[in-house]
This record gives C-alpha cells, sequence and structure tokens, in this order.
C-alpha cells in the first residue's frame, strides 16, 4: 500500500515537470510568434497571405493570392497547394489575425508531445529519456527561426509528421493514413518529402515489419509520389496559369527544365555535389551559410547520423530543396526553412540512445545532446552568419523585442477605421493584419487600391530599399489622386478623392 502510494506521488510529480516544460516553452512560442505580430514585426509574406485566404475561405469563397510583389494575381493554392488552410479558416471568427500564429504554437507543442509519446513506447515506463528528449525537441532552433516570420504551413506538416511516425511504429494504420492525408494537405513538396521518409522508415524497420509493408507503407510511398508529381507539375502550373511550376525558377540554373536538370546531375555529379557545399552565388557575402546550417544539425543531434545514416535518406529532399536553390534565403537557419530537420532529429536521438544498452549512458548521450543543442540554438539567436538576420525579431528574453518603437496604440486606433469592404495597399508588416477583405495588394503595388496605408519609418519597406520607398510616398503624397486623411506616428494613410471617409479623433 505504501508502495503504491510512493509510486503514485512520484507519477503525479514527474507529470506535473511535464506539463511545467510544455507552459515554459509555450509561453517562450507565444513571447516570439505572438509579440511580434501585436508589434508590427509579421510580414505580407507569407503570414499575410494566409490570414487573406483564410478569410476568404470562411466565408466560402475562393482565394486569390493578390499580395504578390510583381502585382500578378492568381489563386492561392497556385502558390502553395496548401488544402489544409481551409480547415483553419473556421477559426478566423475567433482568433482574428492571430489565428494561424496560435494554430502553429498549438501544433508545435503537439509535436513535442509526439516525440514524448514515440519515445515513451520505445524506453520503459520508468526511464526519464521521454522527458530529456522533450526538451530536445523543444530546444531545436529550426523552431526559433520559424516562429519569428509569421506562419508557414510546413511548420504544421513538420509537426504533424511526428505523429505519423508514432502511429506507424505502433502499427495503427488509421491513424497513420489520417495524418498521412493531413501533411500532404499542408504543403505540396510535403508530398516529396514524405515519400523518403516512408522509404527510410521501411528501411530501418525490415527486419520487423516487412511483410506488412503491402498493406501500407508501399502504397502509402506510391501515394505520395504520385500526388506530389500531379500536384506540383500539372495542377500548380495550370493554377498559376504557366507552363511549369514558378517555384522551380529558384532551380533554373541548374536546367530549364527537370529533364535538363536531371541530365546535367548525370552528366556532371561531382558539380552537383559541389552545390551542397559551395555558394553558388557571384558575392563571397553569402559564403558561410550553408556550412552554418551543417553545423548546427551536427549540433542537435545530426552528429548521430553516422551511427544512424538511415535518417540521411530522410533529409535527402530538404538538403536539395534548401542547397540547390539559388535564393541565399534557403541556405541558412534563418526563416522556417530548417523545420523539416527538427522531427528527424528528434528521432535520430530516440532511435540511437536506444541502441545503447546501459541507462546510465543513455542519460548521459540524452542530457549531452540536448544541452548541446539548448546551447547552440540560443547562441545563434544572438548572432549568425545566415543573412539578413534581425535577432530583436527572436531574442524573447531581451527587453528589445518588446519595445516597438511606434506608438502602436493610436496606429491601431487609426487603422481600425479603414472600411473592410474596400481594396486597399499596405506595408508589408500591416498586411497580416488588414488582410480581412475581399483584396489586398503589397505596396508598392496599388492598382485599382482606394486606401494606400503605409507605416513609414522603423519597419521594412520590403520590396523597395529606402530611397525607393520615399519616393513612392512622396509621390502619392503629391498625387491629385490621393488625399492624405491620416499623417501622425509614423503612419500615412491616404484615400482616393472623392470617396468617404469616417474621420479620425486622435
Amino acid at each position: 500500500m505504501c508502495f503504491e502510494k510512493t509510486k503514485e506521488i512520484k507519477k503525479r510529480k514527474y507529470n506535473i515537470k511535464l506539463i511545467s516544460v510544455f507552459v515554459l516553452f509555450a509561453i517562450i512560442f507565444g513571447s516570439i510568434s505572438i509579440v511580434n505580430h501585436y508589434q508590427l514585426r509579421t510580414c505580407a509574406l507569407d503570414f499575410g497571405m494566409f490570414n487573406h485566404a483564410i478569410f476568404n475561405f470562411s466565408h466560402f469563397k475562393q482565394a486569390y493570392y493578390t499580395l504578390g510583389i510583381s502585382g500578378k494575381e492568381m489563386l492561392f493554392l497556385g502558390t502553395h497547394f496548401s488544402l489544409i488552410t481551409i480547415l483553419f479558416s473556421p477559426f478566423y471568427y475567433l482568433f482574428g489575425s492571430y489565428t494561424l500564429l496560435i494554430i502553429q504554437i498549438f501544433a508545435i507543442l503537439m509535436g513535442g508531445l509526439a516525440s514524448y509519446k514515440y519515445a515513451k513506447f520505445k524506453f520503459d515506463d520508468n526511464s526519464i529519456i521521454p522527458f530529456i528528449v522533450c526538451i530536445h525537441f523543444f530546444s531545436i532552433w529550426g523552431i526559433y527561426s520559424a516562429l519569428s516570420v509569421g506562419f508557414h504551413n510546413n511548420v504544421i506538416g513538420a509537426m504533424l509528421v511526428m505523429w505519423f511516425i508514432y502511429y506507424l511504429e505502433k502499427r495503427k494504420l488509421i491513424y497513420s493514413f489520417i495524418f498521412l492525408i493531413l501533411i500532404l494537405f499542408c504543403k505540396e513538396v510535403m508530398a516529396i518529402w514524405l515519400f523518403f521518409v516512408i522509404i527510410g522508415l521501411m528501411i530501418k524497420n525490415r527486419k520487423k515489419y516487412s511483410k506488412e509493408y503491402i498493406k501500407f507503407e508501399i502504397p502509402a510511398a506510391v501515394f505520395c509520389i504520385v500526388y506530389g508529381v500531379i500536384v506540383i507539375f500539372f495542377v500548380m502550373p495550370l493554377l498559376q496559369g504557366v507552363n511549369s511550376n514558378l517555384q522551380f525558377s529558384r532551380y533554373s540554373y541548374l536546367g530549364s527544365s527537370i529533364v535538363e536538370i536531371f541530365s546535367n546531375i548525370i552528366h556532371n555529379p561531382s558539380y552537383f555535389v559541389s552545390i551542397f557545399f559551395r555558394n553558388t552565388l557571384p558575392d563571397n557575402l553569402y559564403s558561410g551559410i550553408k556550412l552554418e546550417t551543417y553545423l548546427m544539425i551536427l549540433a542537435s543531434g545530426g552528429i548521430l547520423l553516422f551511427f544512424r545514416p538511415v535518417y540521411l535518406l530522410m533529409m535527402i529532399p530538404l538538403f536539395a530543396q534548401k542547397f540547390l536553390s539559388n535564393n541565399y534565403g534557403f541556405w541558412g537557419i534563418n526563416g522556417q526553412y530548417s523545420i523539416e530537420f527538427v522531427p528527424i532529429l528528434s528521432l535520430i536521438l530516440i532511435d540511437f540512445i536506444q541502441s545503447v544498452k546501459k541507462y546510465k549512458k543513455q542519460k548521459i548521450i540524452a542530457i549531452g545532446i540536448t544541452l548541446l543543442t539548448l546551447f547552440m540554438s540560443f547562441s545563434k539567436l544572438e548572432n549568425r552568419t545566415s543573412k539578413w538576420y534581425d535577432k530583436t525579431n527572436t531574442v524573447f528574453y531581451n527587453k528589445r523585442h518588446y519595445q516597438p518603437n511606434l506608438n502602436l496604440s493610436k496606429i491601431y486606433k487609426a487603422i481600425r477605421y479603414i472600411p473592410e469592404d474596400e481594396i486597399i495597399s499596405v506595408s508589408s508588416c500591416l498586411a497580416p493584419h488588414l488582410a480581412f477583405r475581399e483584396k489586398i495588394y503589397h505596396f508598392p503595388i496599388v492598382k485599382n487600391a482606394k486606401y494606400i496605408i503605409l507605416i513609414c519609418k522603423k519597419r521594412s519597406t520590403y520590396p523597395l530599399v529606402k530611397n525607393d520607398f520615399a519616393r513612392e510616398v512622396n509621390k502619392y503624397r503629391n498625387s491629385k489622386i490621393f488625399e492624405i486623411v491620416y499623417d501622425n506616428y509614423n503612419l500615412l494613410i491616404l484615400r482616393k478623392k472623392n470617396i468617404s471617409f469616417l474621420e479620425y479623433s486622435g
């Protein structure tokens, strides 16, 4: 009786510690993501674009992408084939412009829970390893980088992968199928990645489940590759109104078509391999970015790839998407471009530790990798090689992160008077807040906008450099078509003349 009571007390204390970990990281994640949005540090691309989409879907309308910096408009699903966005749209009525950020934070926490449950499945009930694995998961730099730049559906997909693998390893195939579909609905490239994940798992578990592969793994892998090919090569170009997927433009230097790219790879494999490691741009400013990413992967548990190379197979599409691009922004540890490494690194750690026989050694390895991951992730919050990093958006423990340098109360009060049924052109940082309307443009695209709303200082002027932005602003200030209705606290609101505007009294 006394033994049972002691066991219950220990279990209760353990659960309290586990819940405390989730609460702590939920606060940290919210202090990055939610605070950035309130401080007008989130952007039109891609967060504003997704907010615009959920607004239209929530009103049972077709969603169009109108925030492109080229001014070209297309169906939203032509930019990213993210059907899961439709499922998120009803929550817009509850959480407004914060909807997708809340969903994203929840998804990351659930991804951590999946890593914990997966480790729990692999280790004894009394093992502390699952608890450490959970902390390791939440410590990986990819999460912090993704949270600092708004919302992206590949974050959701990466977190769902942990649940897919968890249920697949438990042979709960119906649940695995549900998560497979949800992952495919997150983003078109998830299908290719998931194909490699399934193949990697088949190799890893060949001694245990190979006779059952015909039931799920083989059809699932075929389905993923067929779905990915159809969506990427046929559906998206059709929605974009072009012959080939616009996303391939960042790989065009390798060849003018997929066939030509593969031909060039076959004829010059050494050049192709070298691209994964070197700066392919003429400016030396971008040298060292890829190396930084590799070092972060190794320090976060990737060093164990030397003992578990099967997980390298799962990373092939991630490396290809990142390092073969002609966009240096993809190469580094900034933004959402590293989030898919998070579940794989967690799986490597779990799998390797499971192979270690002595429990004491298991703990030492788990704690050592987790501490190294924490150290590297937090040191890179302060400084990194990847361009262009603004630590104000990410360093949640620094008071600068909570100082907007703008009079937010006045700005929010003023933009509330913008009619919701009017077409507008806005600064990037205002787009996520004002996207809930039929059409919105990314300044300097104006077209038929009836209002232009701009933050003139202390925020990004993208896609224009500061001088060009100032020139465009002055052009509209002096325009005979637009008139100034508000110009204070670095906020400028212009409207087309002869359009009624509810007078603002500040």
